[in-house]
């Protein structure tokens, strides 16, 4: 089985990227991606980040940004 170019630090466990299809799965969700995906992150949880970081929602400590 075939793994992702930068494995393991796209984040996919042993034998869980690509499968058999050449399909991986969402790093963050799970969900299969398609063959030709340009991404290992769904459209959706693109999104989903998208907006949370337009939203400031921010997973990172910004109180020593000056």
């Amino acid at each position: 089985m075939a793994m992702c170019e930068d494995y393991p630090c796209c984040g996919h466990a042993l034998n869980d990227c690509p499968d058999s299809d050449g399909r991986m799965p969402c790093v963050e969700c799970g969900v299969r991606l398609s063959a030709d995906a340009q991404s290992s992150i769904c459209p959706r949880c693109l999104r989903k980040m998208s907006d949370s970081m337009d939203n400031g929602d921010f997973d990172f400590d910004t109180s020593m940004n000056y």
